[in-house]
């Protein structure tokens, strides 16, 4: 089955986690990005998300997707969770997906609450089958490298990507 790892880091710490998932997997990856530039400074980035939530209508719109996800049967995702959800241009990006008849397997990294992201996660992926989230504090990623490596594996057995 082929298989792409789609992504979004902020900090950079699931950027590294999107390299080895698609080395490990055999799979193709590629980074969605923001529309618009983000903040460096935590805080402002903090009070643009509460901002996002609290008045939907500004809400970016993602640019078109860099890849054709009908050439892709498994989706490996990946990204921070901000204020527990996925953020919202990630969203638009993953809403653009036919999910049907798709498998997909969620990787996060928070810093604070999970949040119900997993719960949206599956909404948005309607139609598809949709595995267990790996989901690692970012505070823990380094220690969390075995559980991260049988996710992986489990990802393996599942695609037949094993070589």
């Amino acid at each position: 089955m082929k298989s792409i790892v789609i992504y979004f880091s902020y900090s950079g710490n699931t950027k590294e986690l999107a390299k080895v998932a698609a080395e490990r997997t055999h799979s193709d990856i590629c980074e969605l990005i923001s529309p618009e530039p983000l903040p460096e400074d935590l805080q402002v980035l903090h009070d643009n998300v509460v901002d996002s939530k609290l008045y939907p209508d500004k809400r970016r719109e993602p640019l078109p997707l860099p890849f054709d996800p009908a050439r892709y049967a498994v989706f490996i995702i990946g990204s921070p969770l901000w204020l527990g959800t996925y953020p919202d241009f990630f969203i638009s990006y993953l809403q653009s997906i036919d999910w049907r008849g798709r498998k997909v397997f969620p990787f996060v990294s928070f810093g604070g609450t999970k949040g119900n992201y997993f719960e949206k996660l599956k909404e948005i992926c309607k139609g598809a089958s949709v595995d267990q989230p790996l989901e690692m504090h970012s505070s823990r990623i380094p220690g969390e490298a075995e559980e991260f490596e049988l996710w992986l594996d489990r990802i393996n057995k599942f695609t037949w990507n094993i070589k």
